[in-house]
């Protein structure tokens, strides 16, 4: 009974440390997937604002009211007017050719020669991102924060109609947009466990993070990998000696002076990821402990029933061979009373269902995980069904469920929305004298061009082929939509570099708007955007063409 108890605790001890080493394993594995997927997102949002201010900047830099600077009060407006919708710009200003300011944002510096700041420089060549630095004019000026000013400029040369220079355009981002980001990345869950999130210049300088680490430098393997351009999660240690899982990738592209390259770190601590896979692990340690003391007991009892009788009858047969040897008659063998089998079954059985009962709650442990990692799974199975797969964008299955809810919230809202139905002009010529592989990298340039030049609560989606659809959404004014087609028009004409050629395609834009008061009919309102794109092509191609309202129309 001793060798019984001493396998059965034996393949116990086993079978938990068989279950705590795969728990551990599966736990950092997810939880470094989850990192890098939060590095990711990070970046992409990284990615995704000093795009938007790029495409601001530029936008700035050619309408006629920057450009001239004559009218100093339009120049001021519009600069504001761009401030308001974008609360993250800091400031915005505009200077001559000396780098004098000729008008901000709250007129602040107005009048002031700004010649050496680096985002002049830099502006007077191309649009280009400047990358975080404190604030060095400005700081005494703007409102006081909790956290010092730090900026992250974008500006473009101004020209005017003879393509001569005639001044700078330069945003200032406040970095609090960057924590804003990254505060809101991290659920409170996350956050819980100590998860942090760091963003890091190429020369170790920490931008983002824990407060003890801003503006100090560190090394680290992650670090070293998201600089080279690679893109994972690891285990490393830190440099306060801790150990981490951590997430990484990289902002920015390669030869674009319009982006910033930063590393992107999201980590926490490996004792923080297991602390789920531990607490399973104690909670065996004692339900075993509990069970081998049962199991010890019961053996215990069980082998004193069975050896009591037979010590009994031993002692009897004893005692009637000595008598027999001494020549007296031997005494009767006694009937010795033995244990009930019935009784000693149902108590192993008894025990056996309490062991089962046990392992059975486990499994039902286990089964709960698995069935979540599953639903996880099928989550972002599904998201990715809603996803083109050559562009990145909303596909057509996403953008059919995505224009019911705008016409409901242009209802509720009471401003307008617009459907701009786009199609390359010249596709073909691409894709028959370059290649399938240059079209779709075109296809994909295109597909980002037109992202990156509308609003982020606005929606790009690729219908097919050559076709996309834009969603404008909260319009103040039904000629804001054919102001947009046109500026997205423009965007489109600039020149993709493609791998074995540089090639111009232009687009022809059908713009077609919904009222609030106008009923939710999805067929009828593509229709009219499939309509109006068609009259553009046949109107010239590379231009924009308005659809009939949709009143017009049911009326005719």
């Amino acid at each position: 009974m001793l060798v019984v108890s001493a396998a059965v605790v034996l393949t116990m001890l086993l079978h938990l440390a068989l279950v705590s080493h795969f728990a551990h394993q599966q736990a950092r594995k997810e939880a470094q997937v989850r990192l890098q997927q939060l590095s990711w997102q990070m970046r992409d949002s990284l990615n995704r604002a000093i795009g938007n201010a790029a495409a601001n900047v530029r936008l700035l830099s050619e309408l006629p009211q920057i450009r001239s600077a004559h009218d100093v009060d339009a120049a001021r407006n519009a600069l504001e007017s761009l401030q308001r919708s974008v609360p993250e710009y800091a400031w915005i200003g505009v200077t001559d050719a000396d780098g004098r300011l000729m008008a901000s944002t709250g007129r602040l510096l107005e009048g002031a020669k700004v010649d050496a700041r680096p985002w002049f420089q830099a502006g007077r060549k191309d649009l280009h991102a400047s990358d975080y630095h404190p604030a060095v004019m400005l700081g005494k000026l703007l409102p006081k924060t909790p956290d010092p000013w730090r900026f992250v400029d974008v500006s473009a040369p101004l020209k005017n109609g003879k393509g001569e220079f005639v001044g700078v355009v330069g945003v200032h981002m406040s970095w609090q947009w960057a924590r804003n980001r990254a505060r809101d990345l991290l659920t409170p869950a996350l956050r819980e466990y100590g998860a942090e999130v760091l963003v890091v210049r190429d020369d170790g300088t920490v931008l983002l993070g824990p407060q003890e680490l801003i503006e100090t430098r560190i090394d680290t393997a992650s670090l070293r990998l998201a600089a080279a351009g690679e893109t994972g999660s690891m285990r490393e240690t830190g440099p306060d000696g801790k150990i981490y899982l951590t997430g990484y990738s990289r902002t920015g592209a390669e030869g674009d002076p319009a982006t910033l390259k930063w590393s992107v770190l999201v980590r926490h601590t490996e004792d923080a990821a297991l602390a789920e896979a531990r607490e399973l692990e104690h909670r065996m340690i004692w339900l075993s402990i509990l069970m081998a003391a049962v199991l010890a007991g019961c053996a215990a009892l069980l082998a004193r029933r069975l050896t009591r009788p037979m010590d009994a009858l031993s002692n009897a047969i004893e005692l009637a061979a000595q008598e027999t040897d001494a020549g007296r008659p031997a005494p009767a063998i006694p009937v010795v009373a033995g244990f009930h089998e019935a009784q000693v079954l149902s108590q192993a059985m008894r025990e056996l269902v309490r062991s089962e009962e046990t392992h059975r709650h486990a499994l039902e442990t286990m089964n709960l995980q698995l069935e979540s990692t599953v639903a996880l799974r099928t989550a972002e199975l599904q998201a990715l069904l809603l996803r083109d797969v050559l562009t990145g964008l909303p596909n057509r299955r996403a953008l059919m469920e995505t224009l019911p809810a705008a016409m409901e919230r242009s209802a509720r809202s009471g401003k307008p929305c617009a459907l701009l139905f786009l199609d390359m002009d010249g596709f073909k010529a691409v894709n028959d004298t370059h290649g399938h592989e240059e079209g779709d990298e075109l296809l994909r340039q295109f597909g980002s061009r037109i992202a990156e030049a509308v609003r982020r609560t606005d929606t790009v989606a690729r219908l097919a082929g050559d076709e996309f659809v834009v969603i404008l959404e909260n319009l103040a004014n039904i000629g804001d939509a054919a102001d947009k087609a046109h500026s997205l028009l423009a965007a489109l004409r600039r020149p993709y570099v493609l791998k074995s050629a540089t090639v111009c395609v232009g687009a022809s834009i059908g713009v077609a708007l919904h009222l609030p008061d106008e009923a939710a009919d999805l067929n009828a309102w593509l229709a009219r955007a499939d309509g109006a794109m068609y009259a553009a092509k046949r109107g010239g191609k590379n231009a924009v063409a308005l659809a009939n309202p949709a009143k017009e129309i049911s009326a005719a």
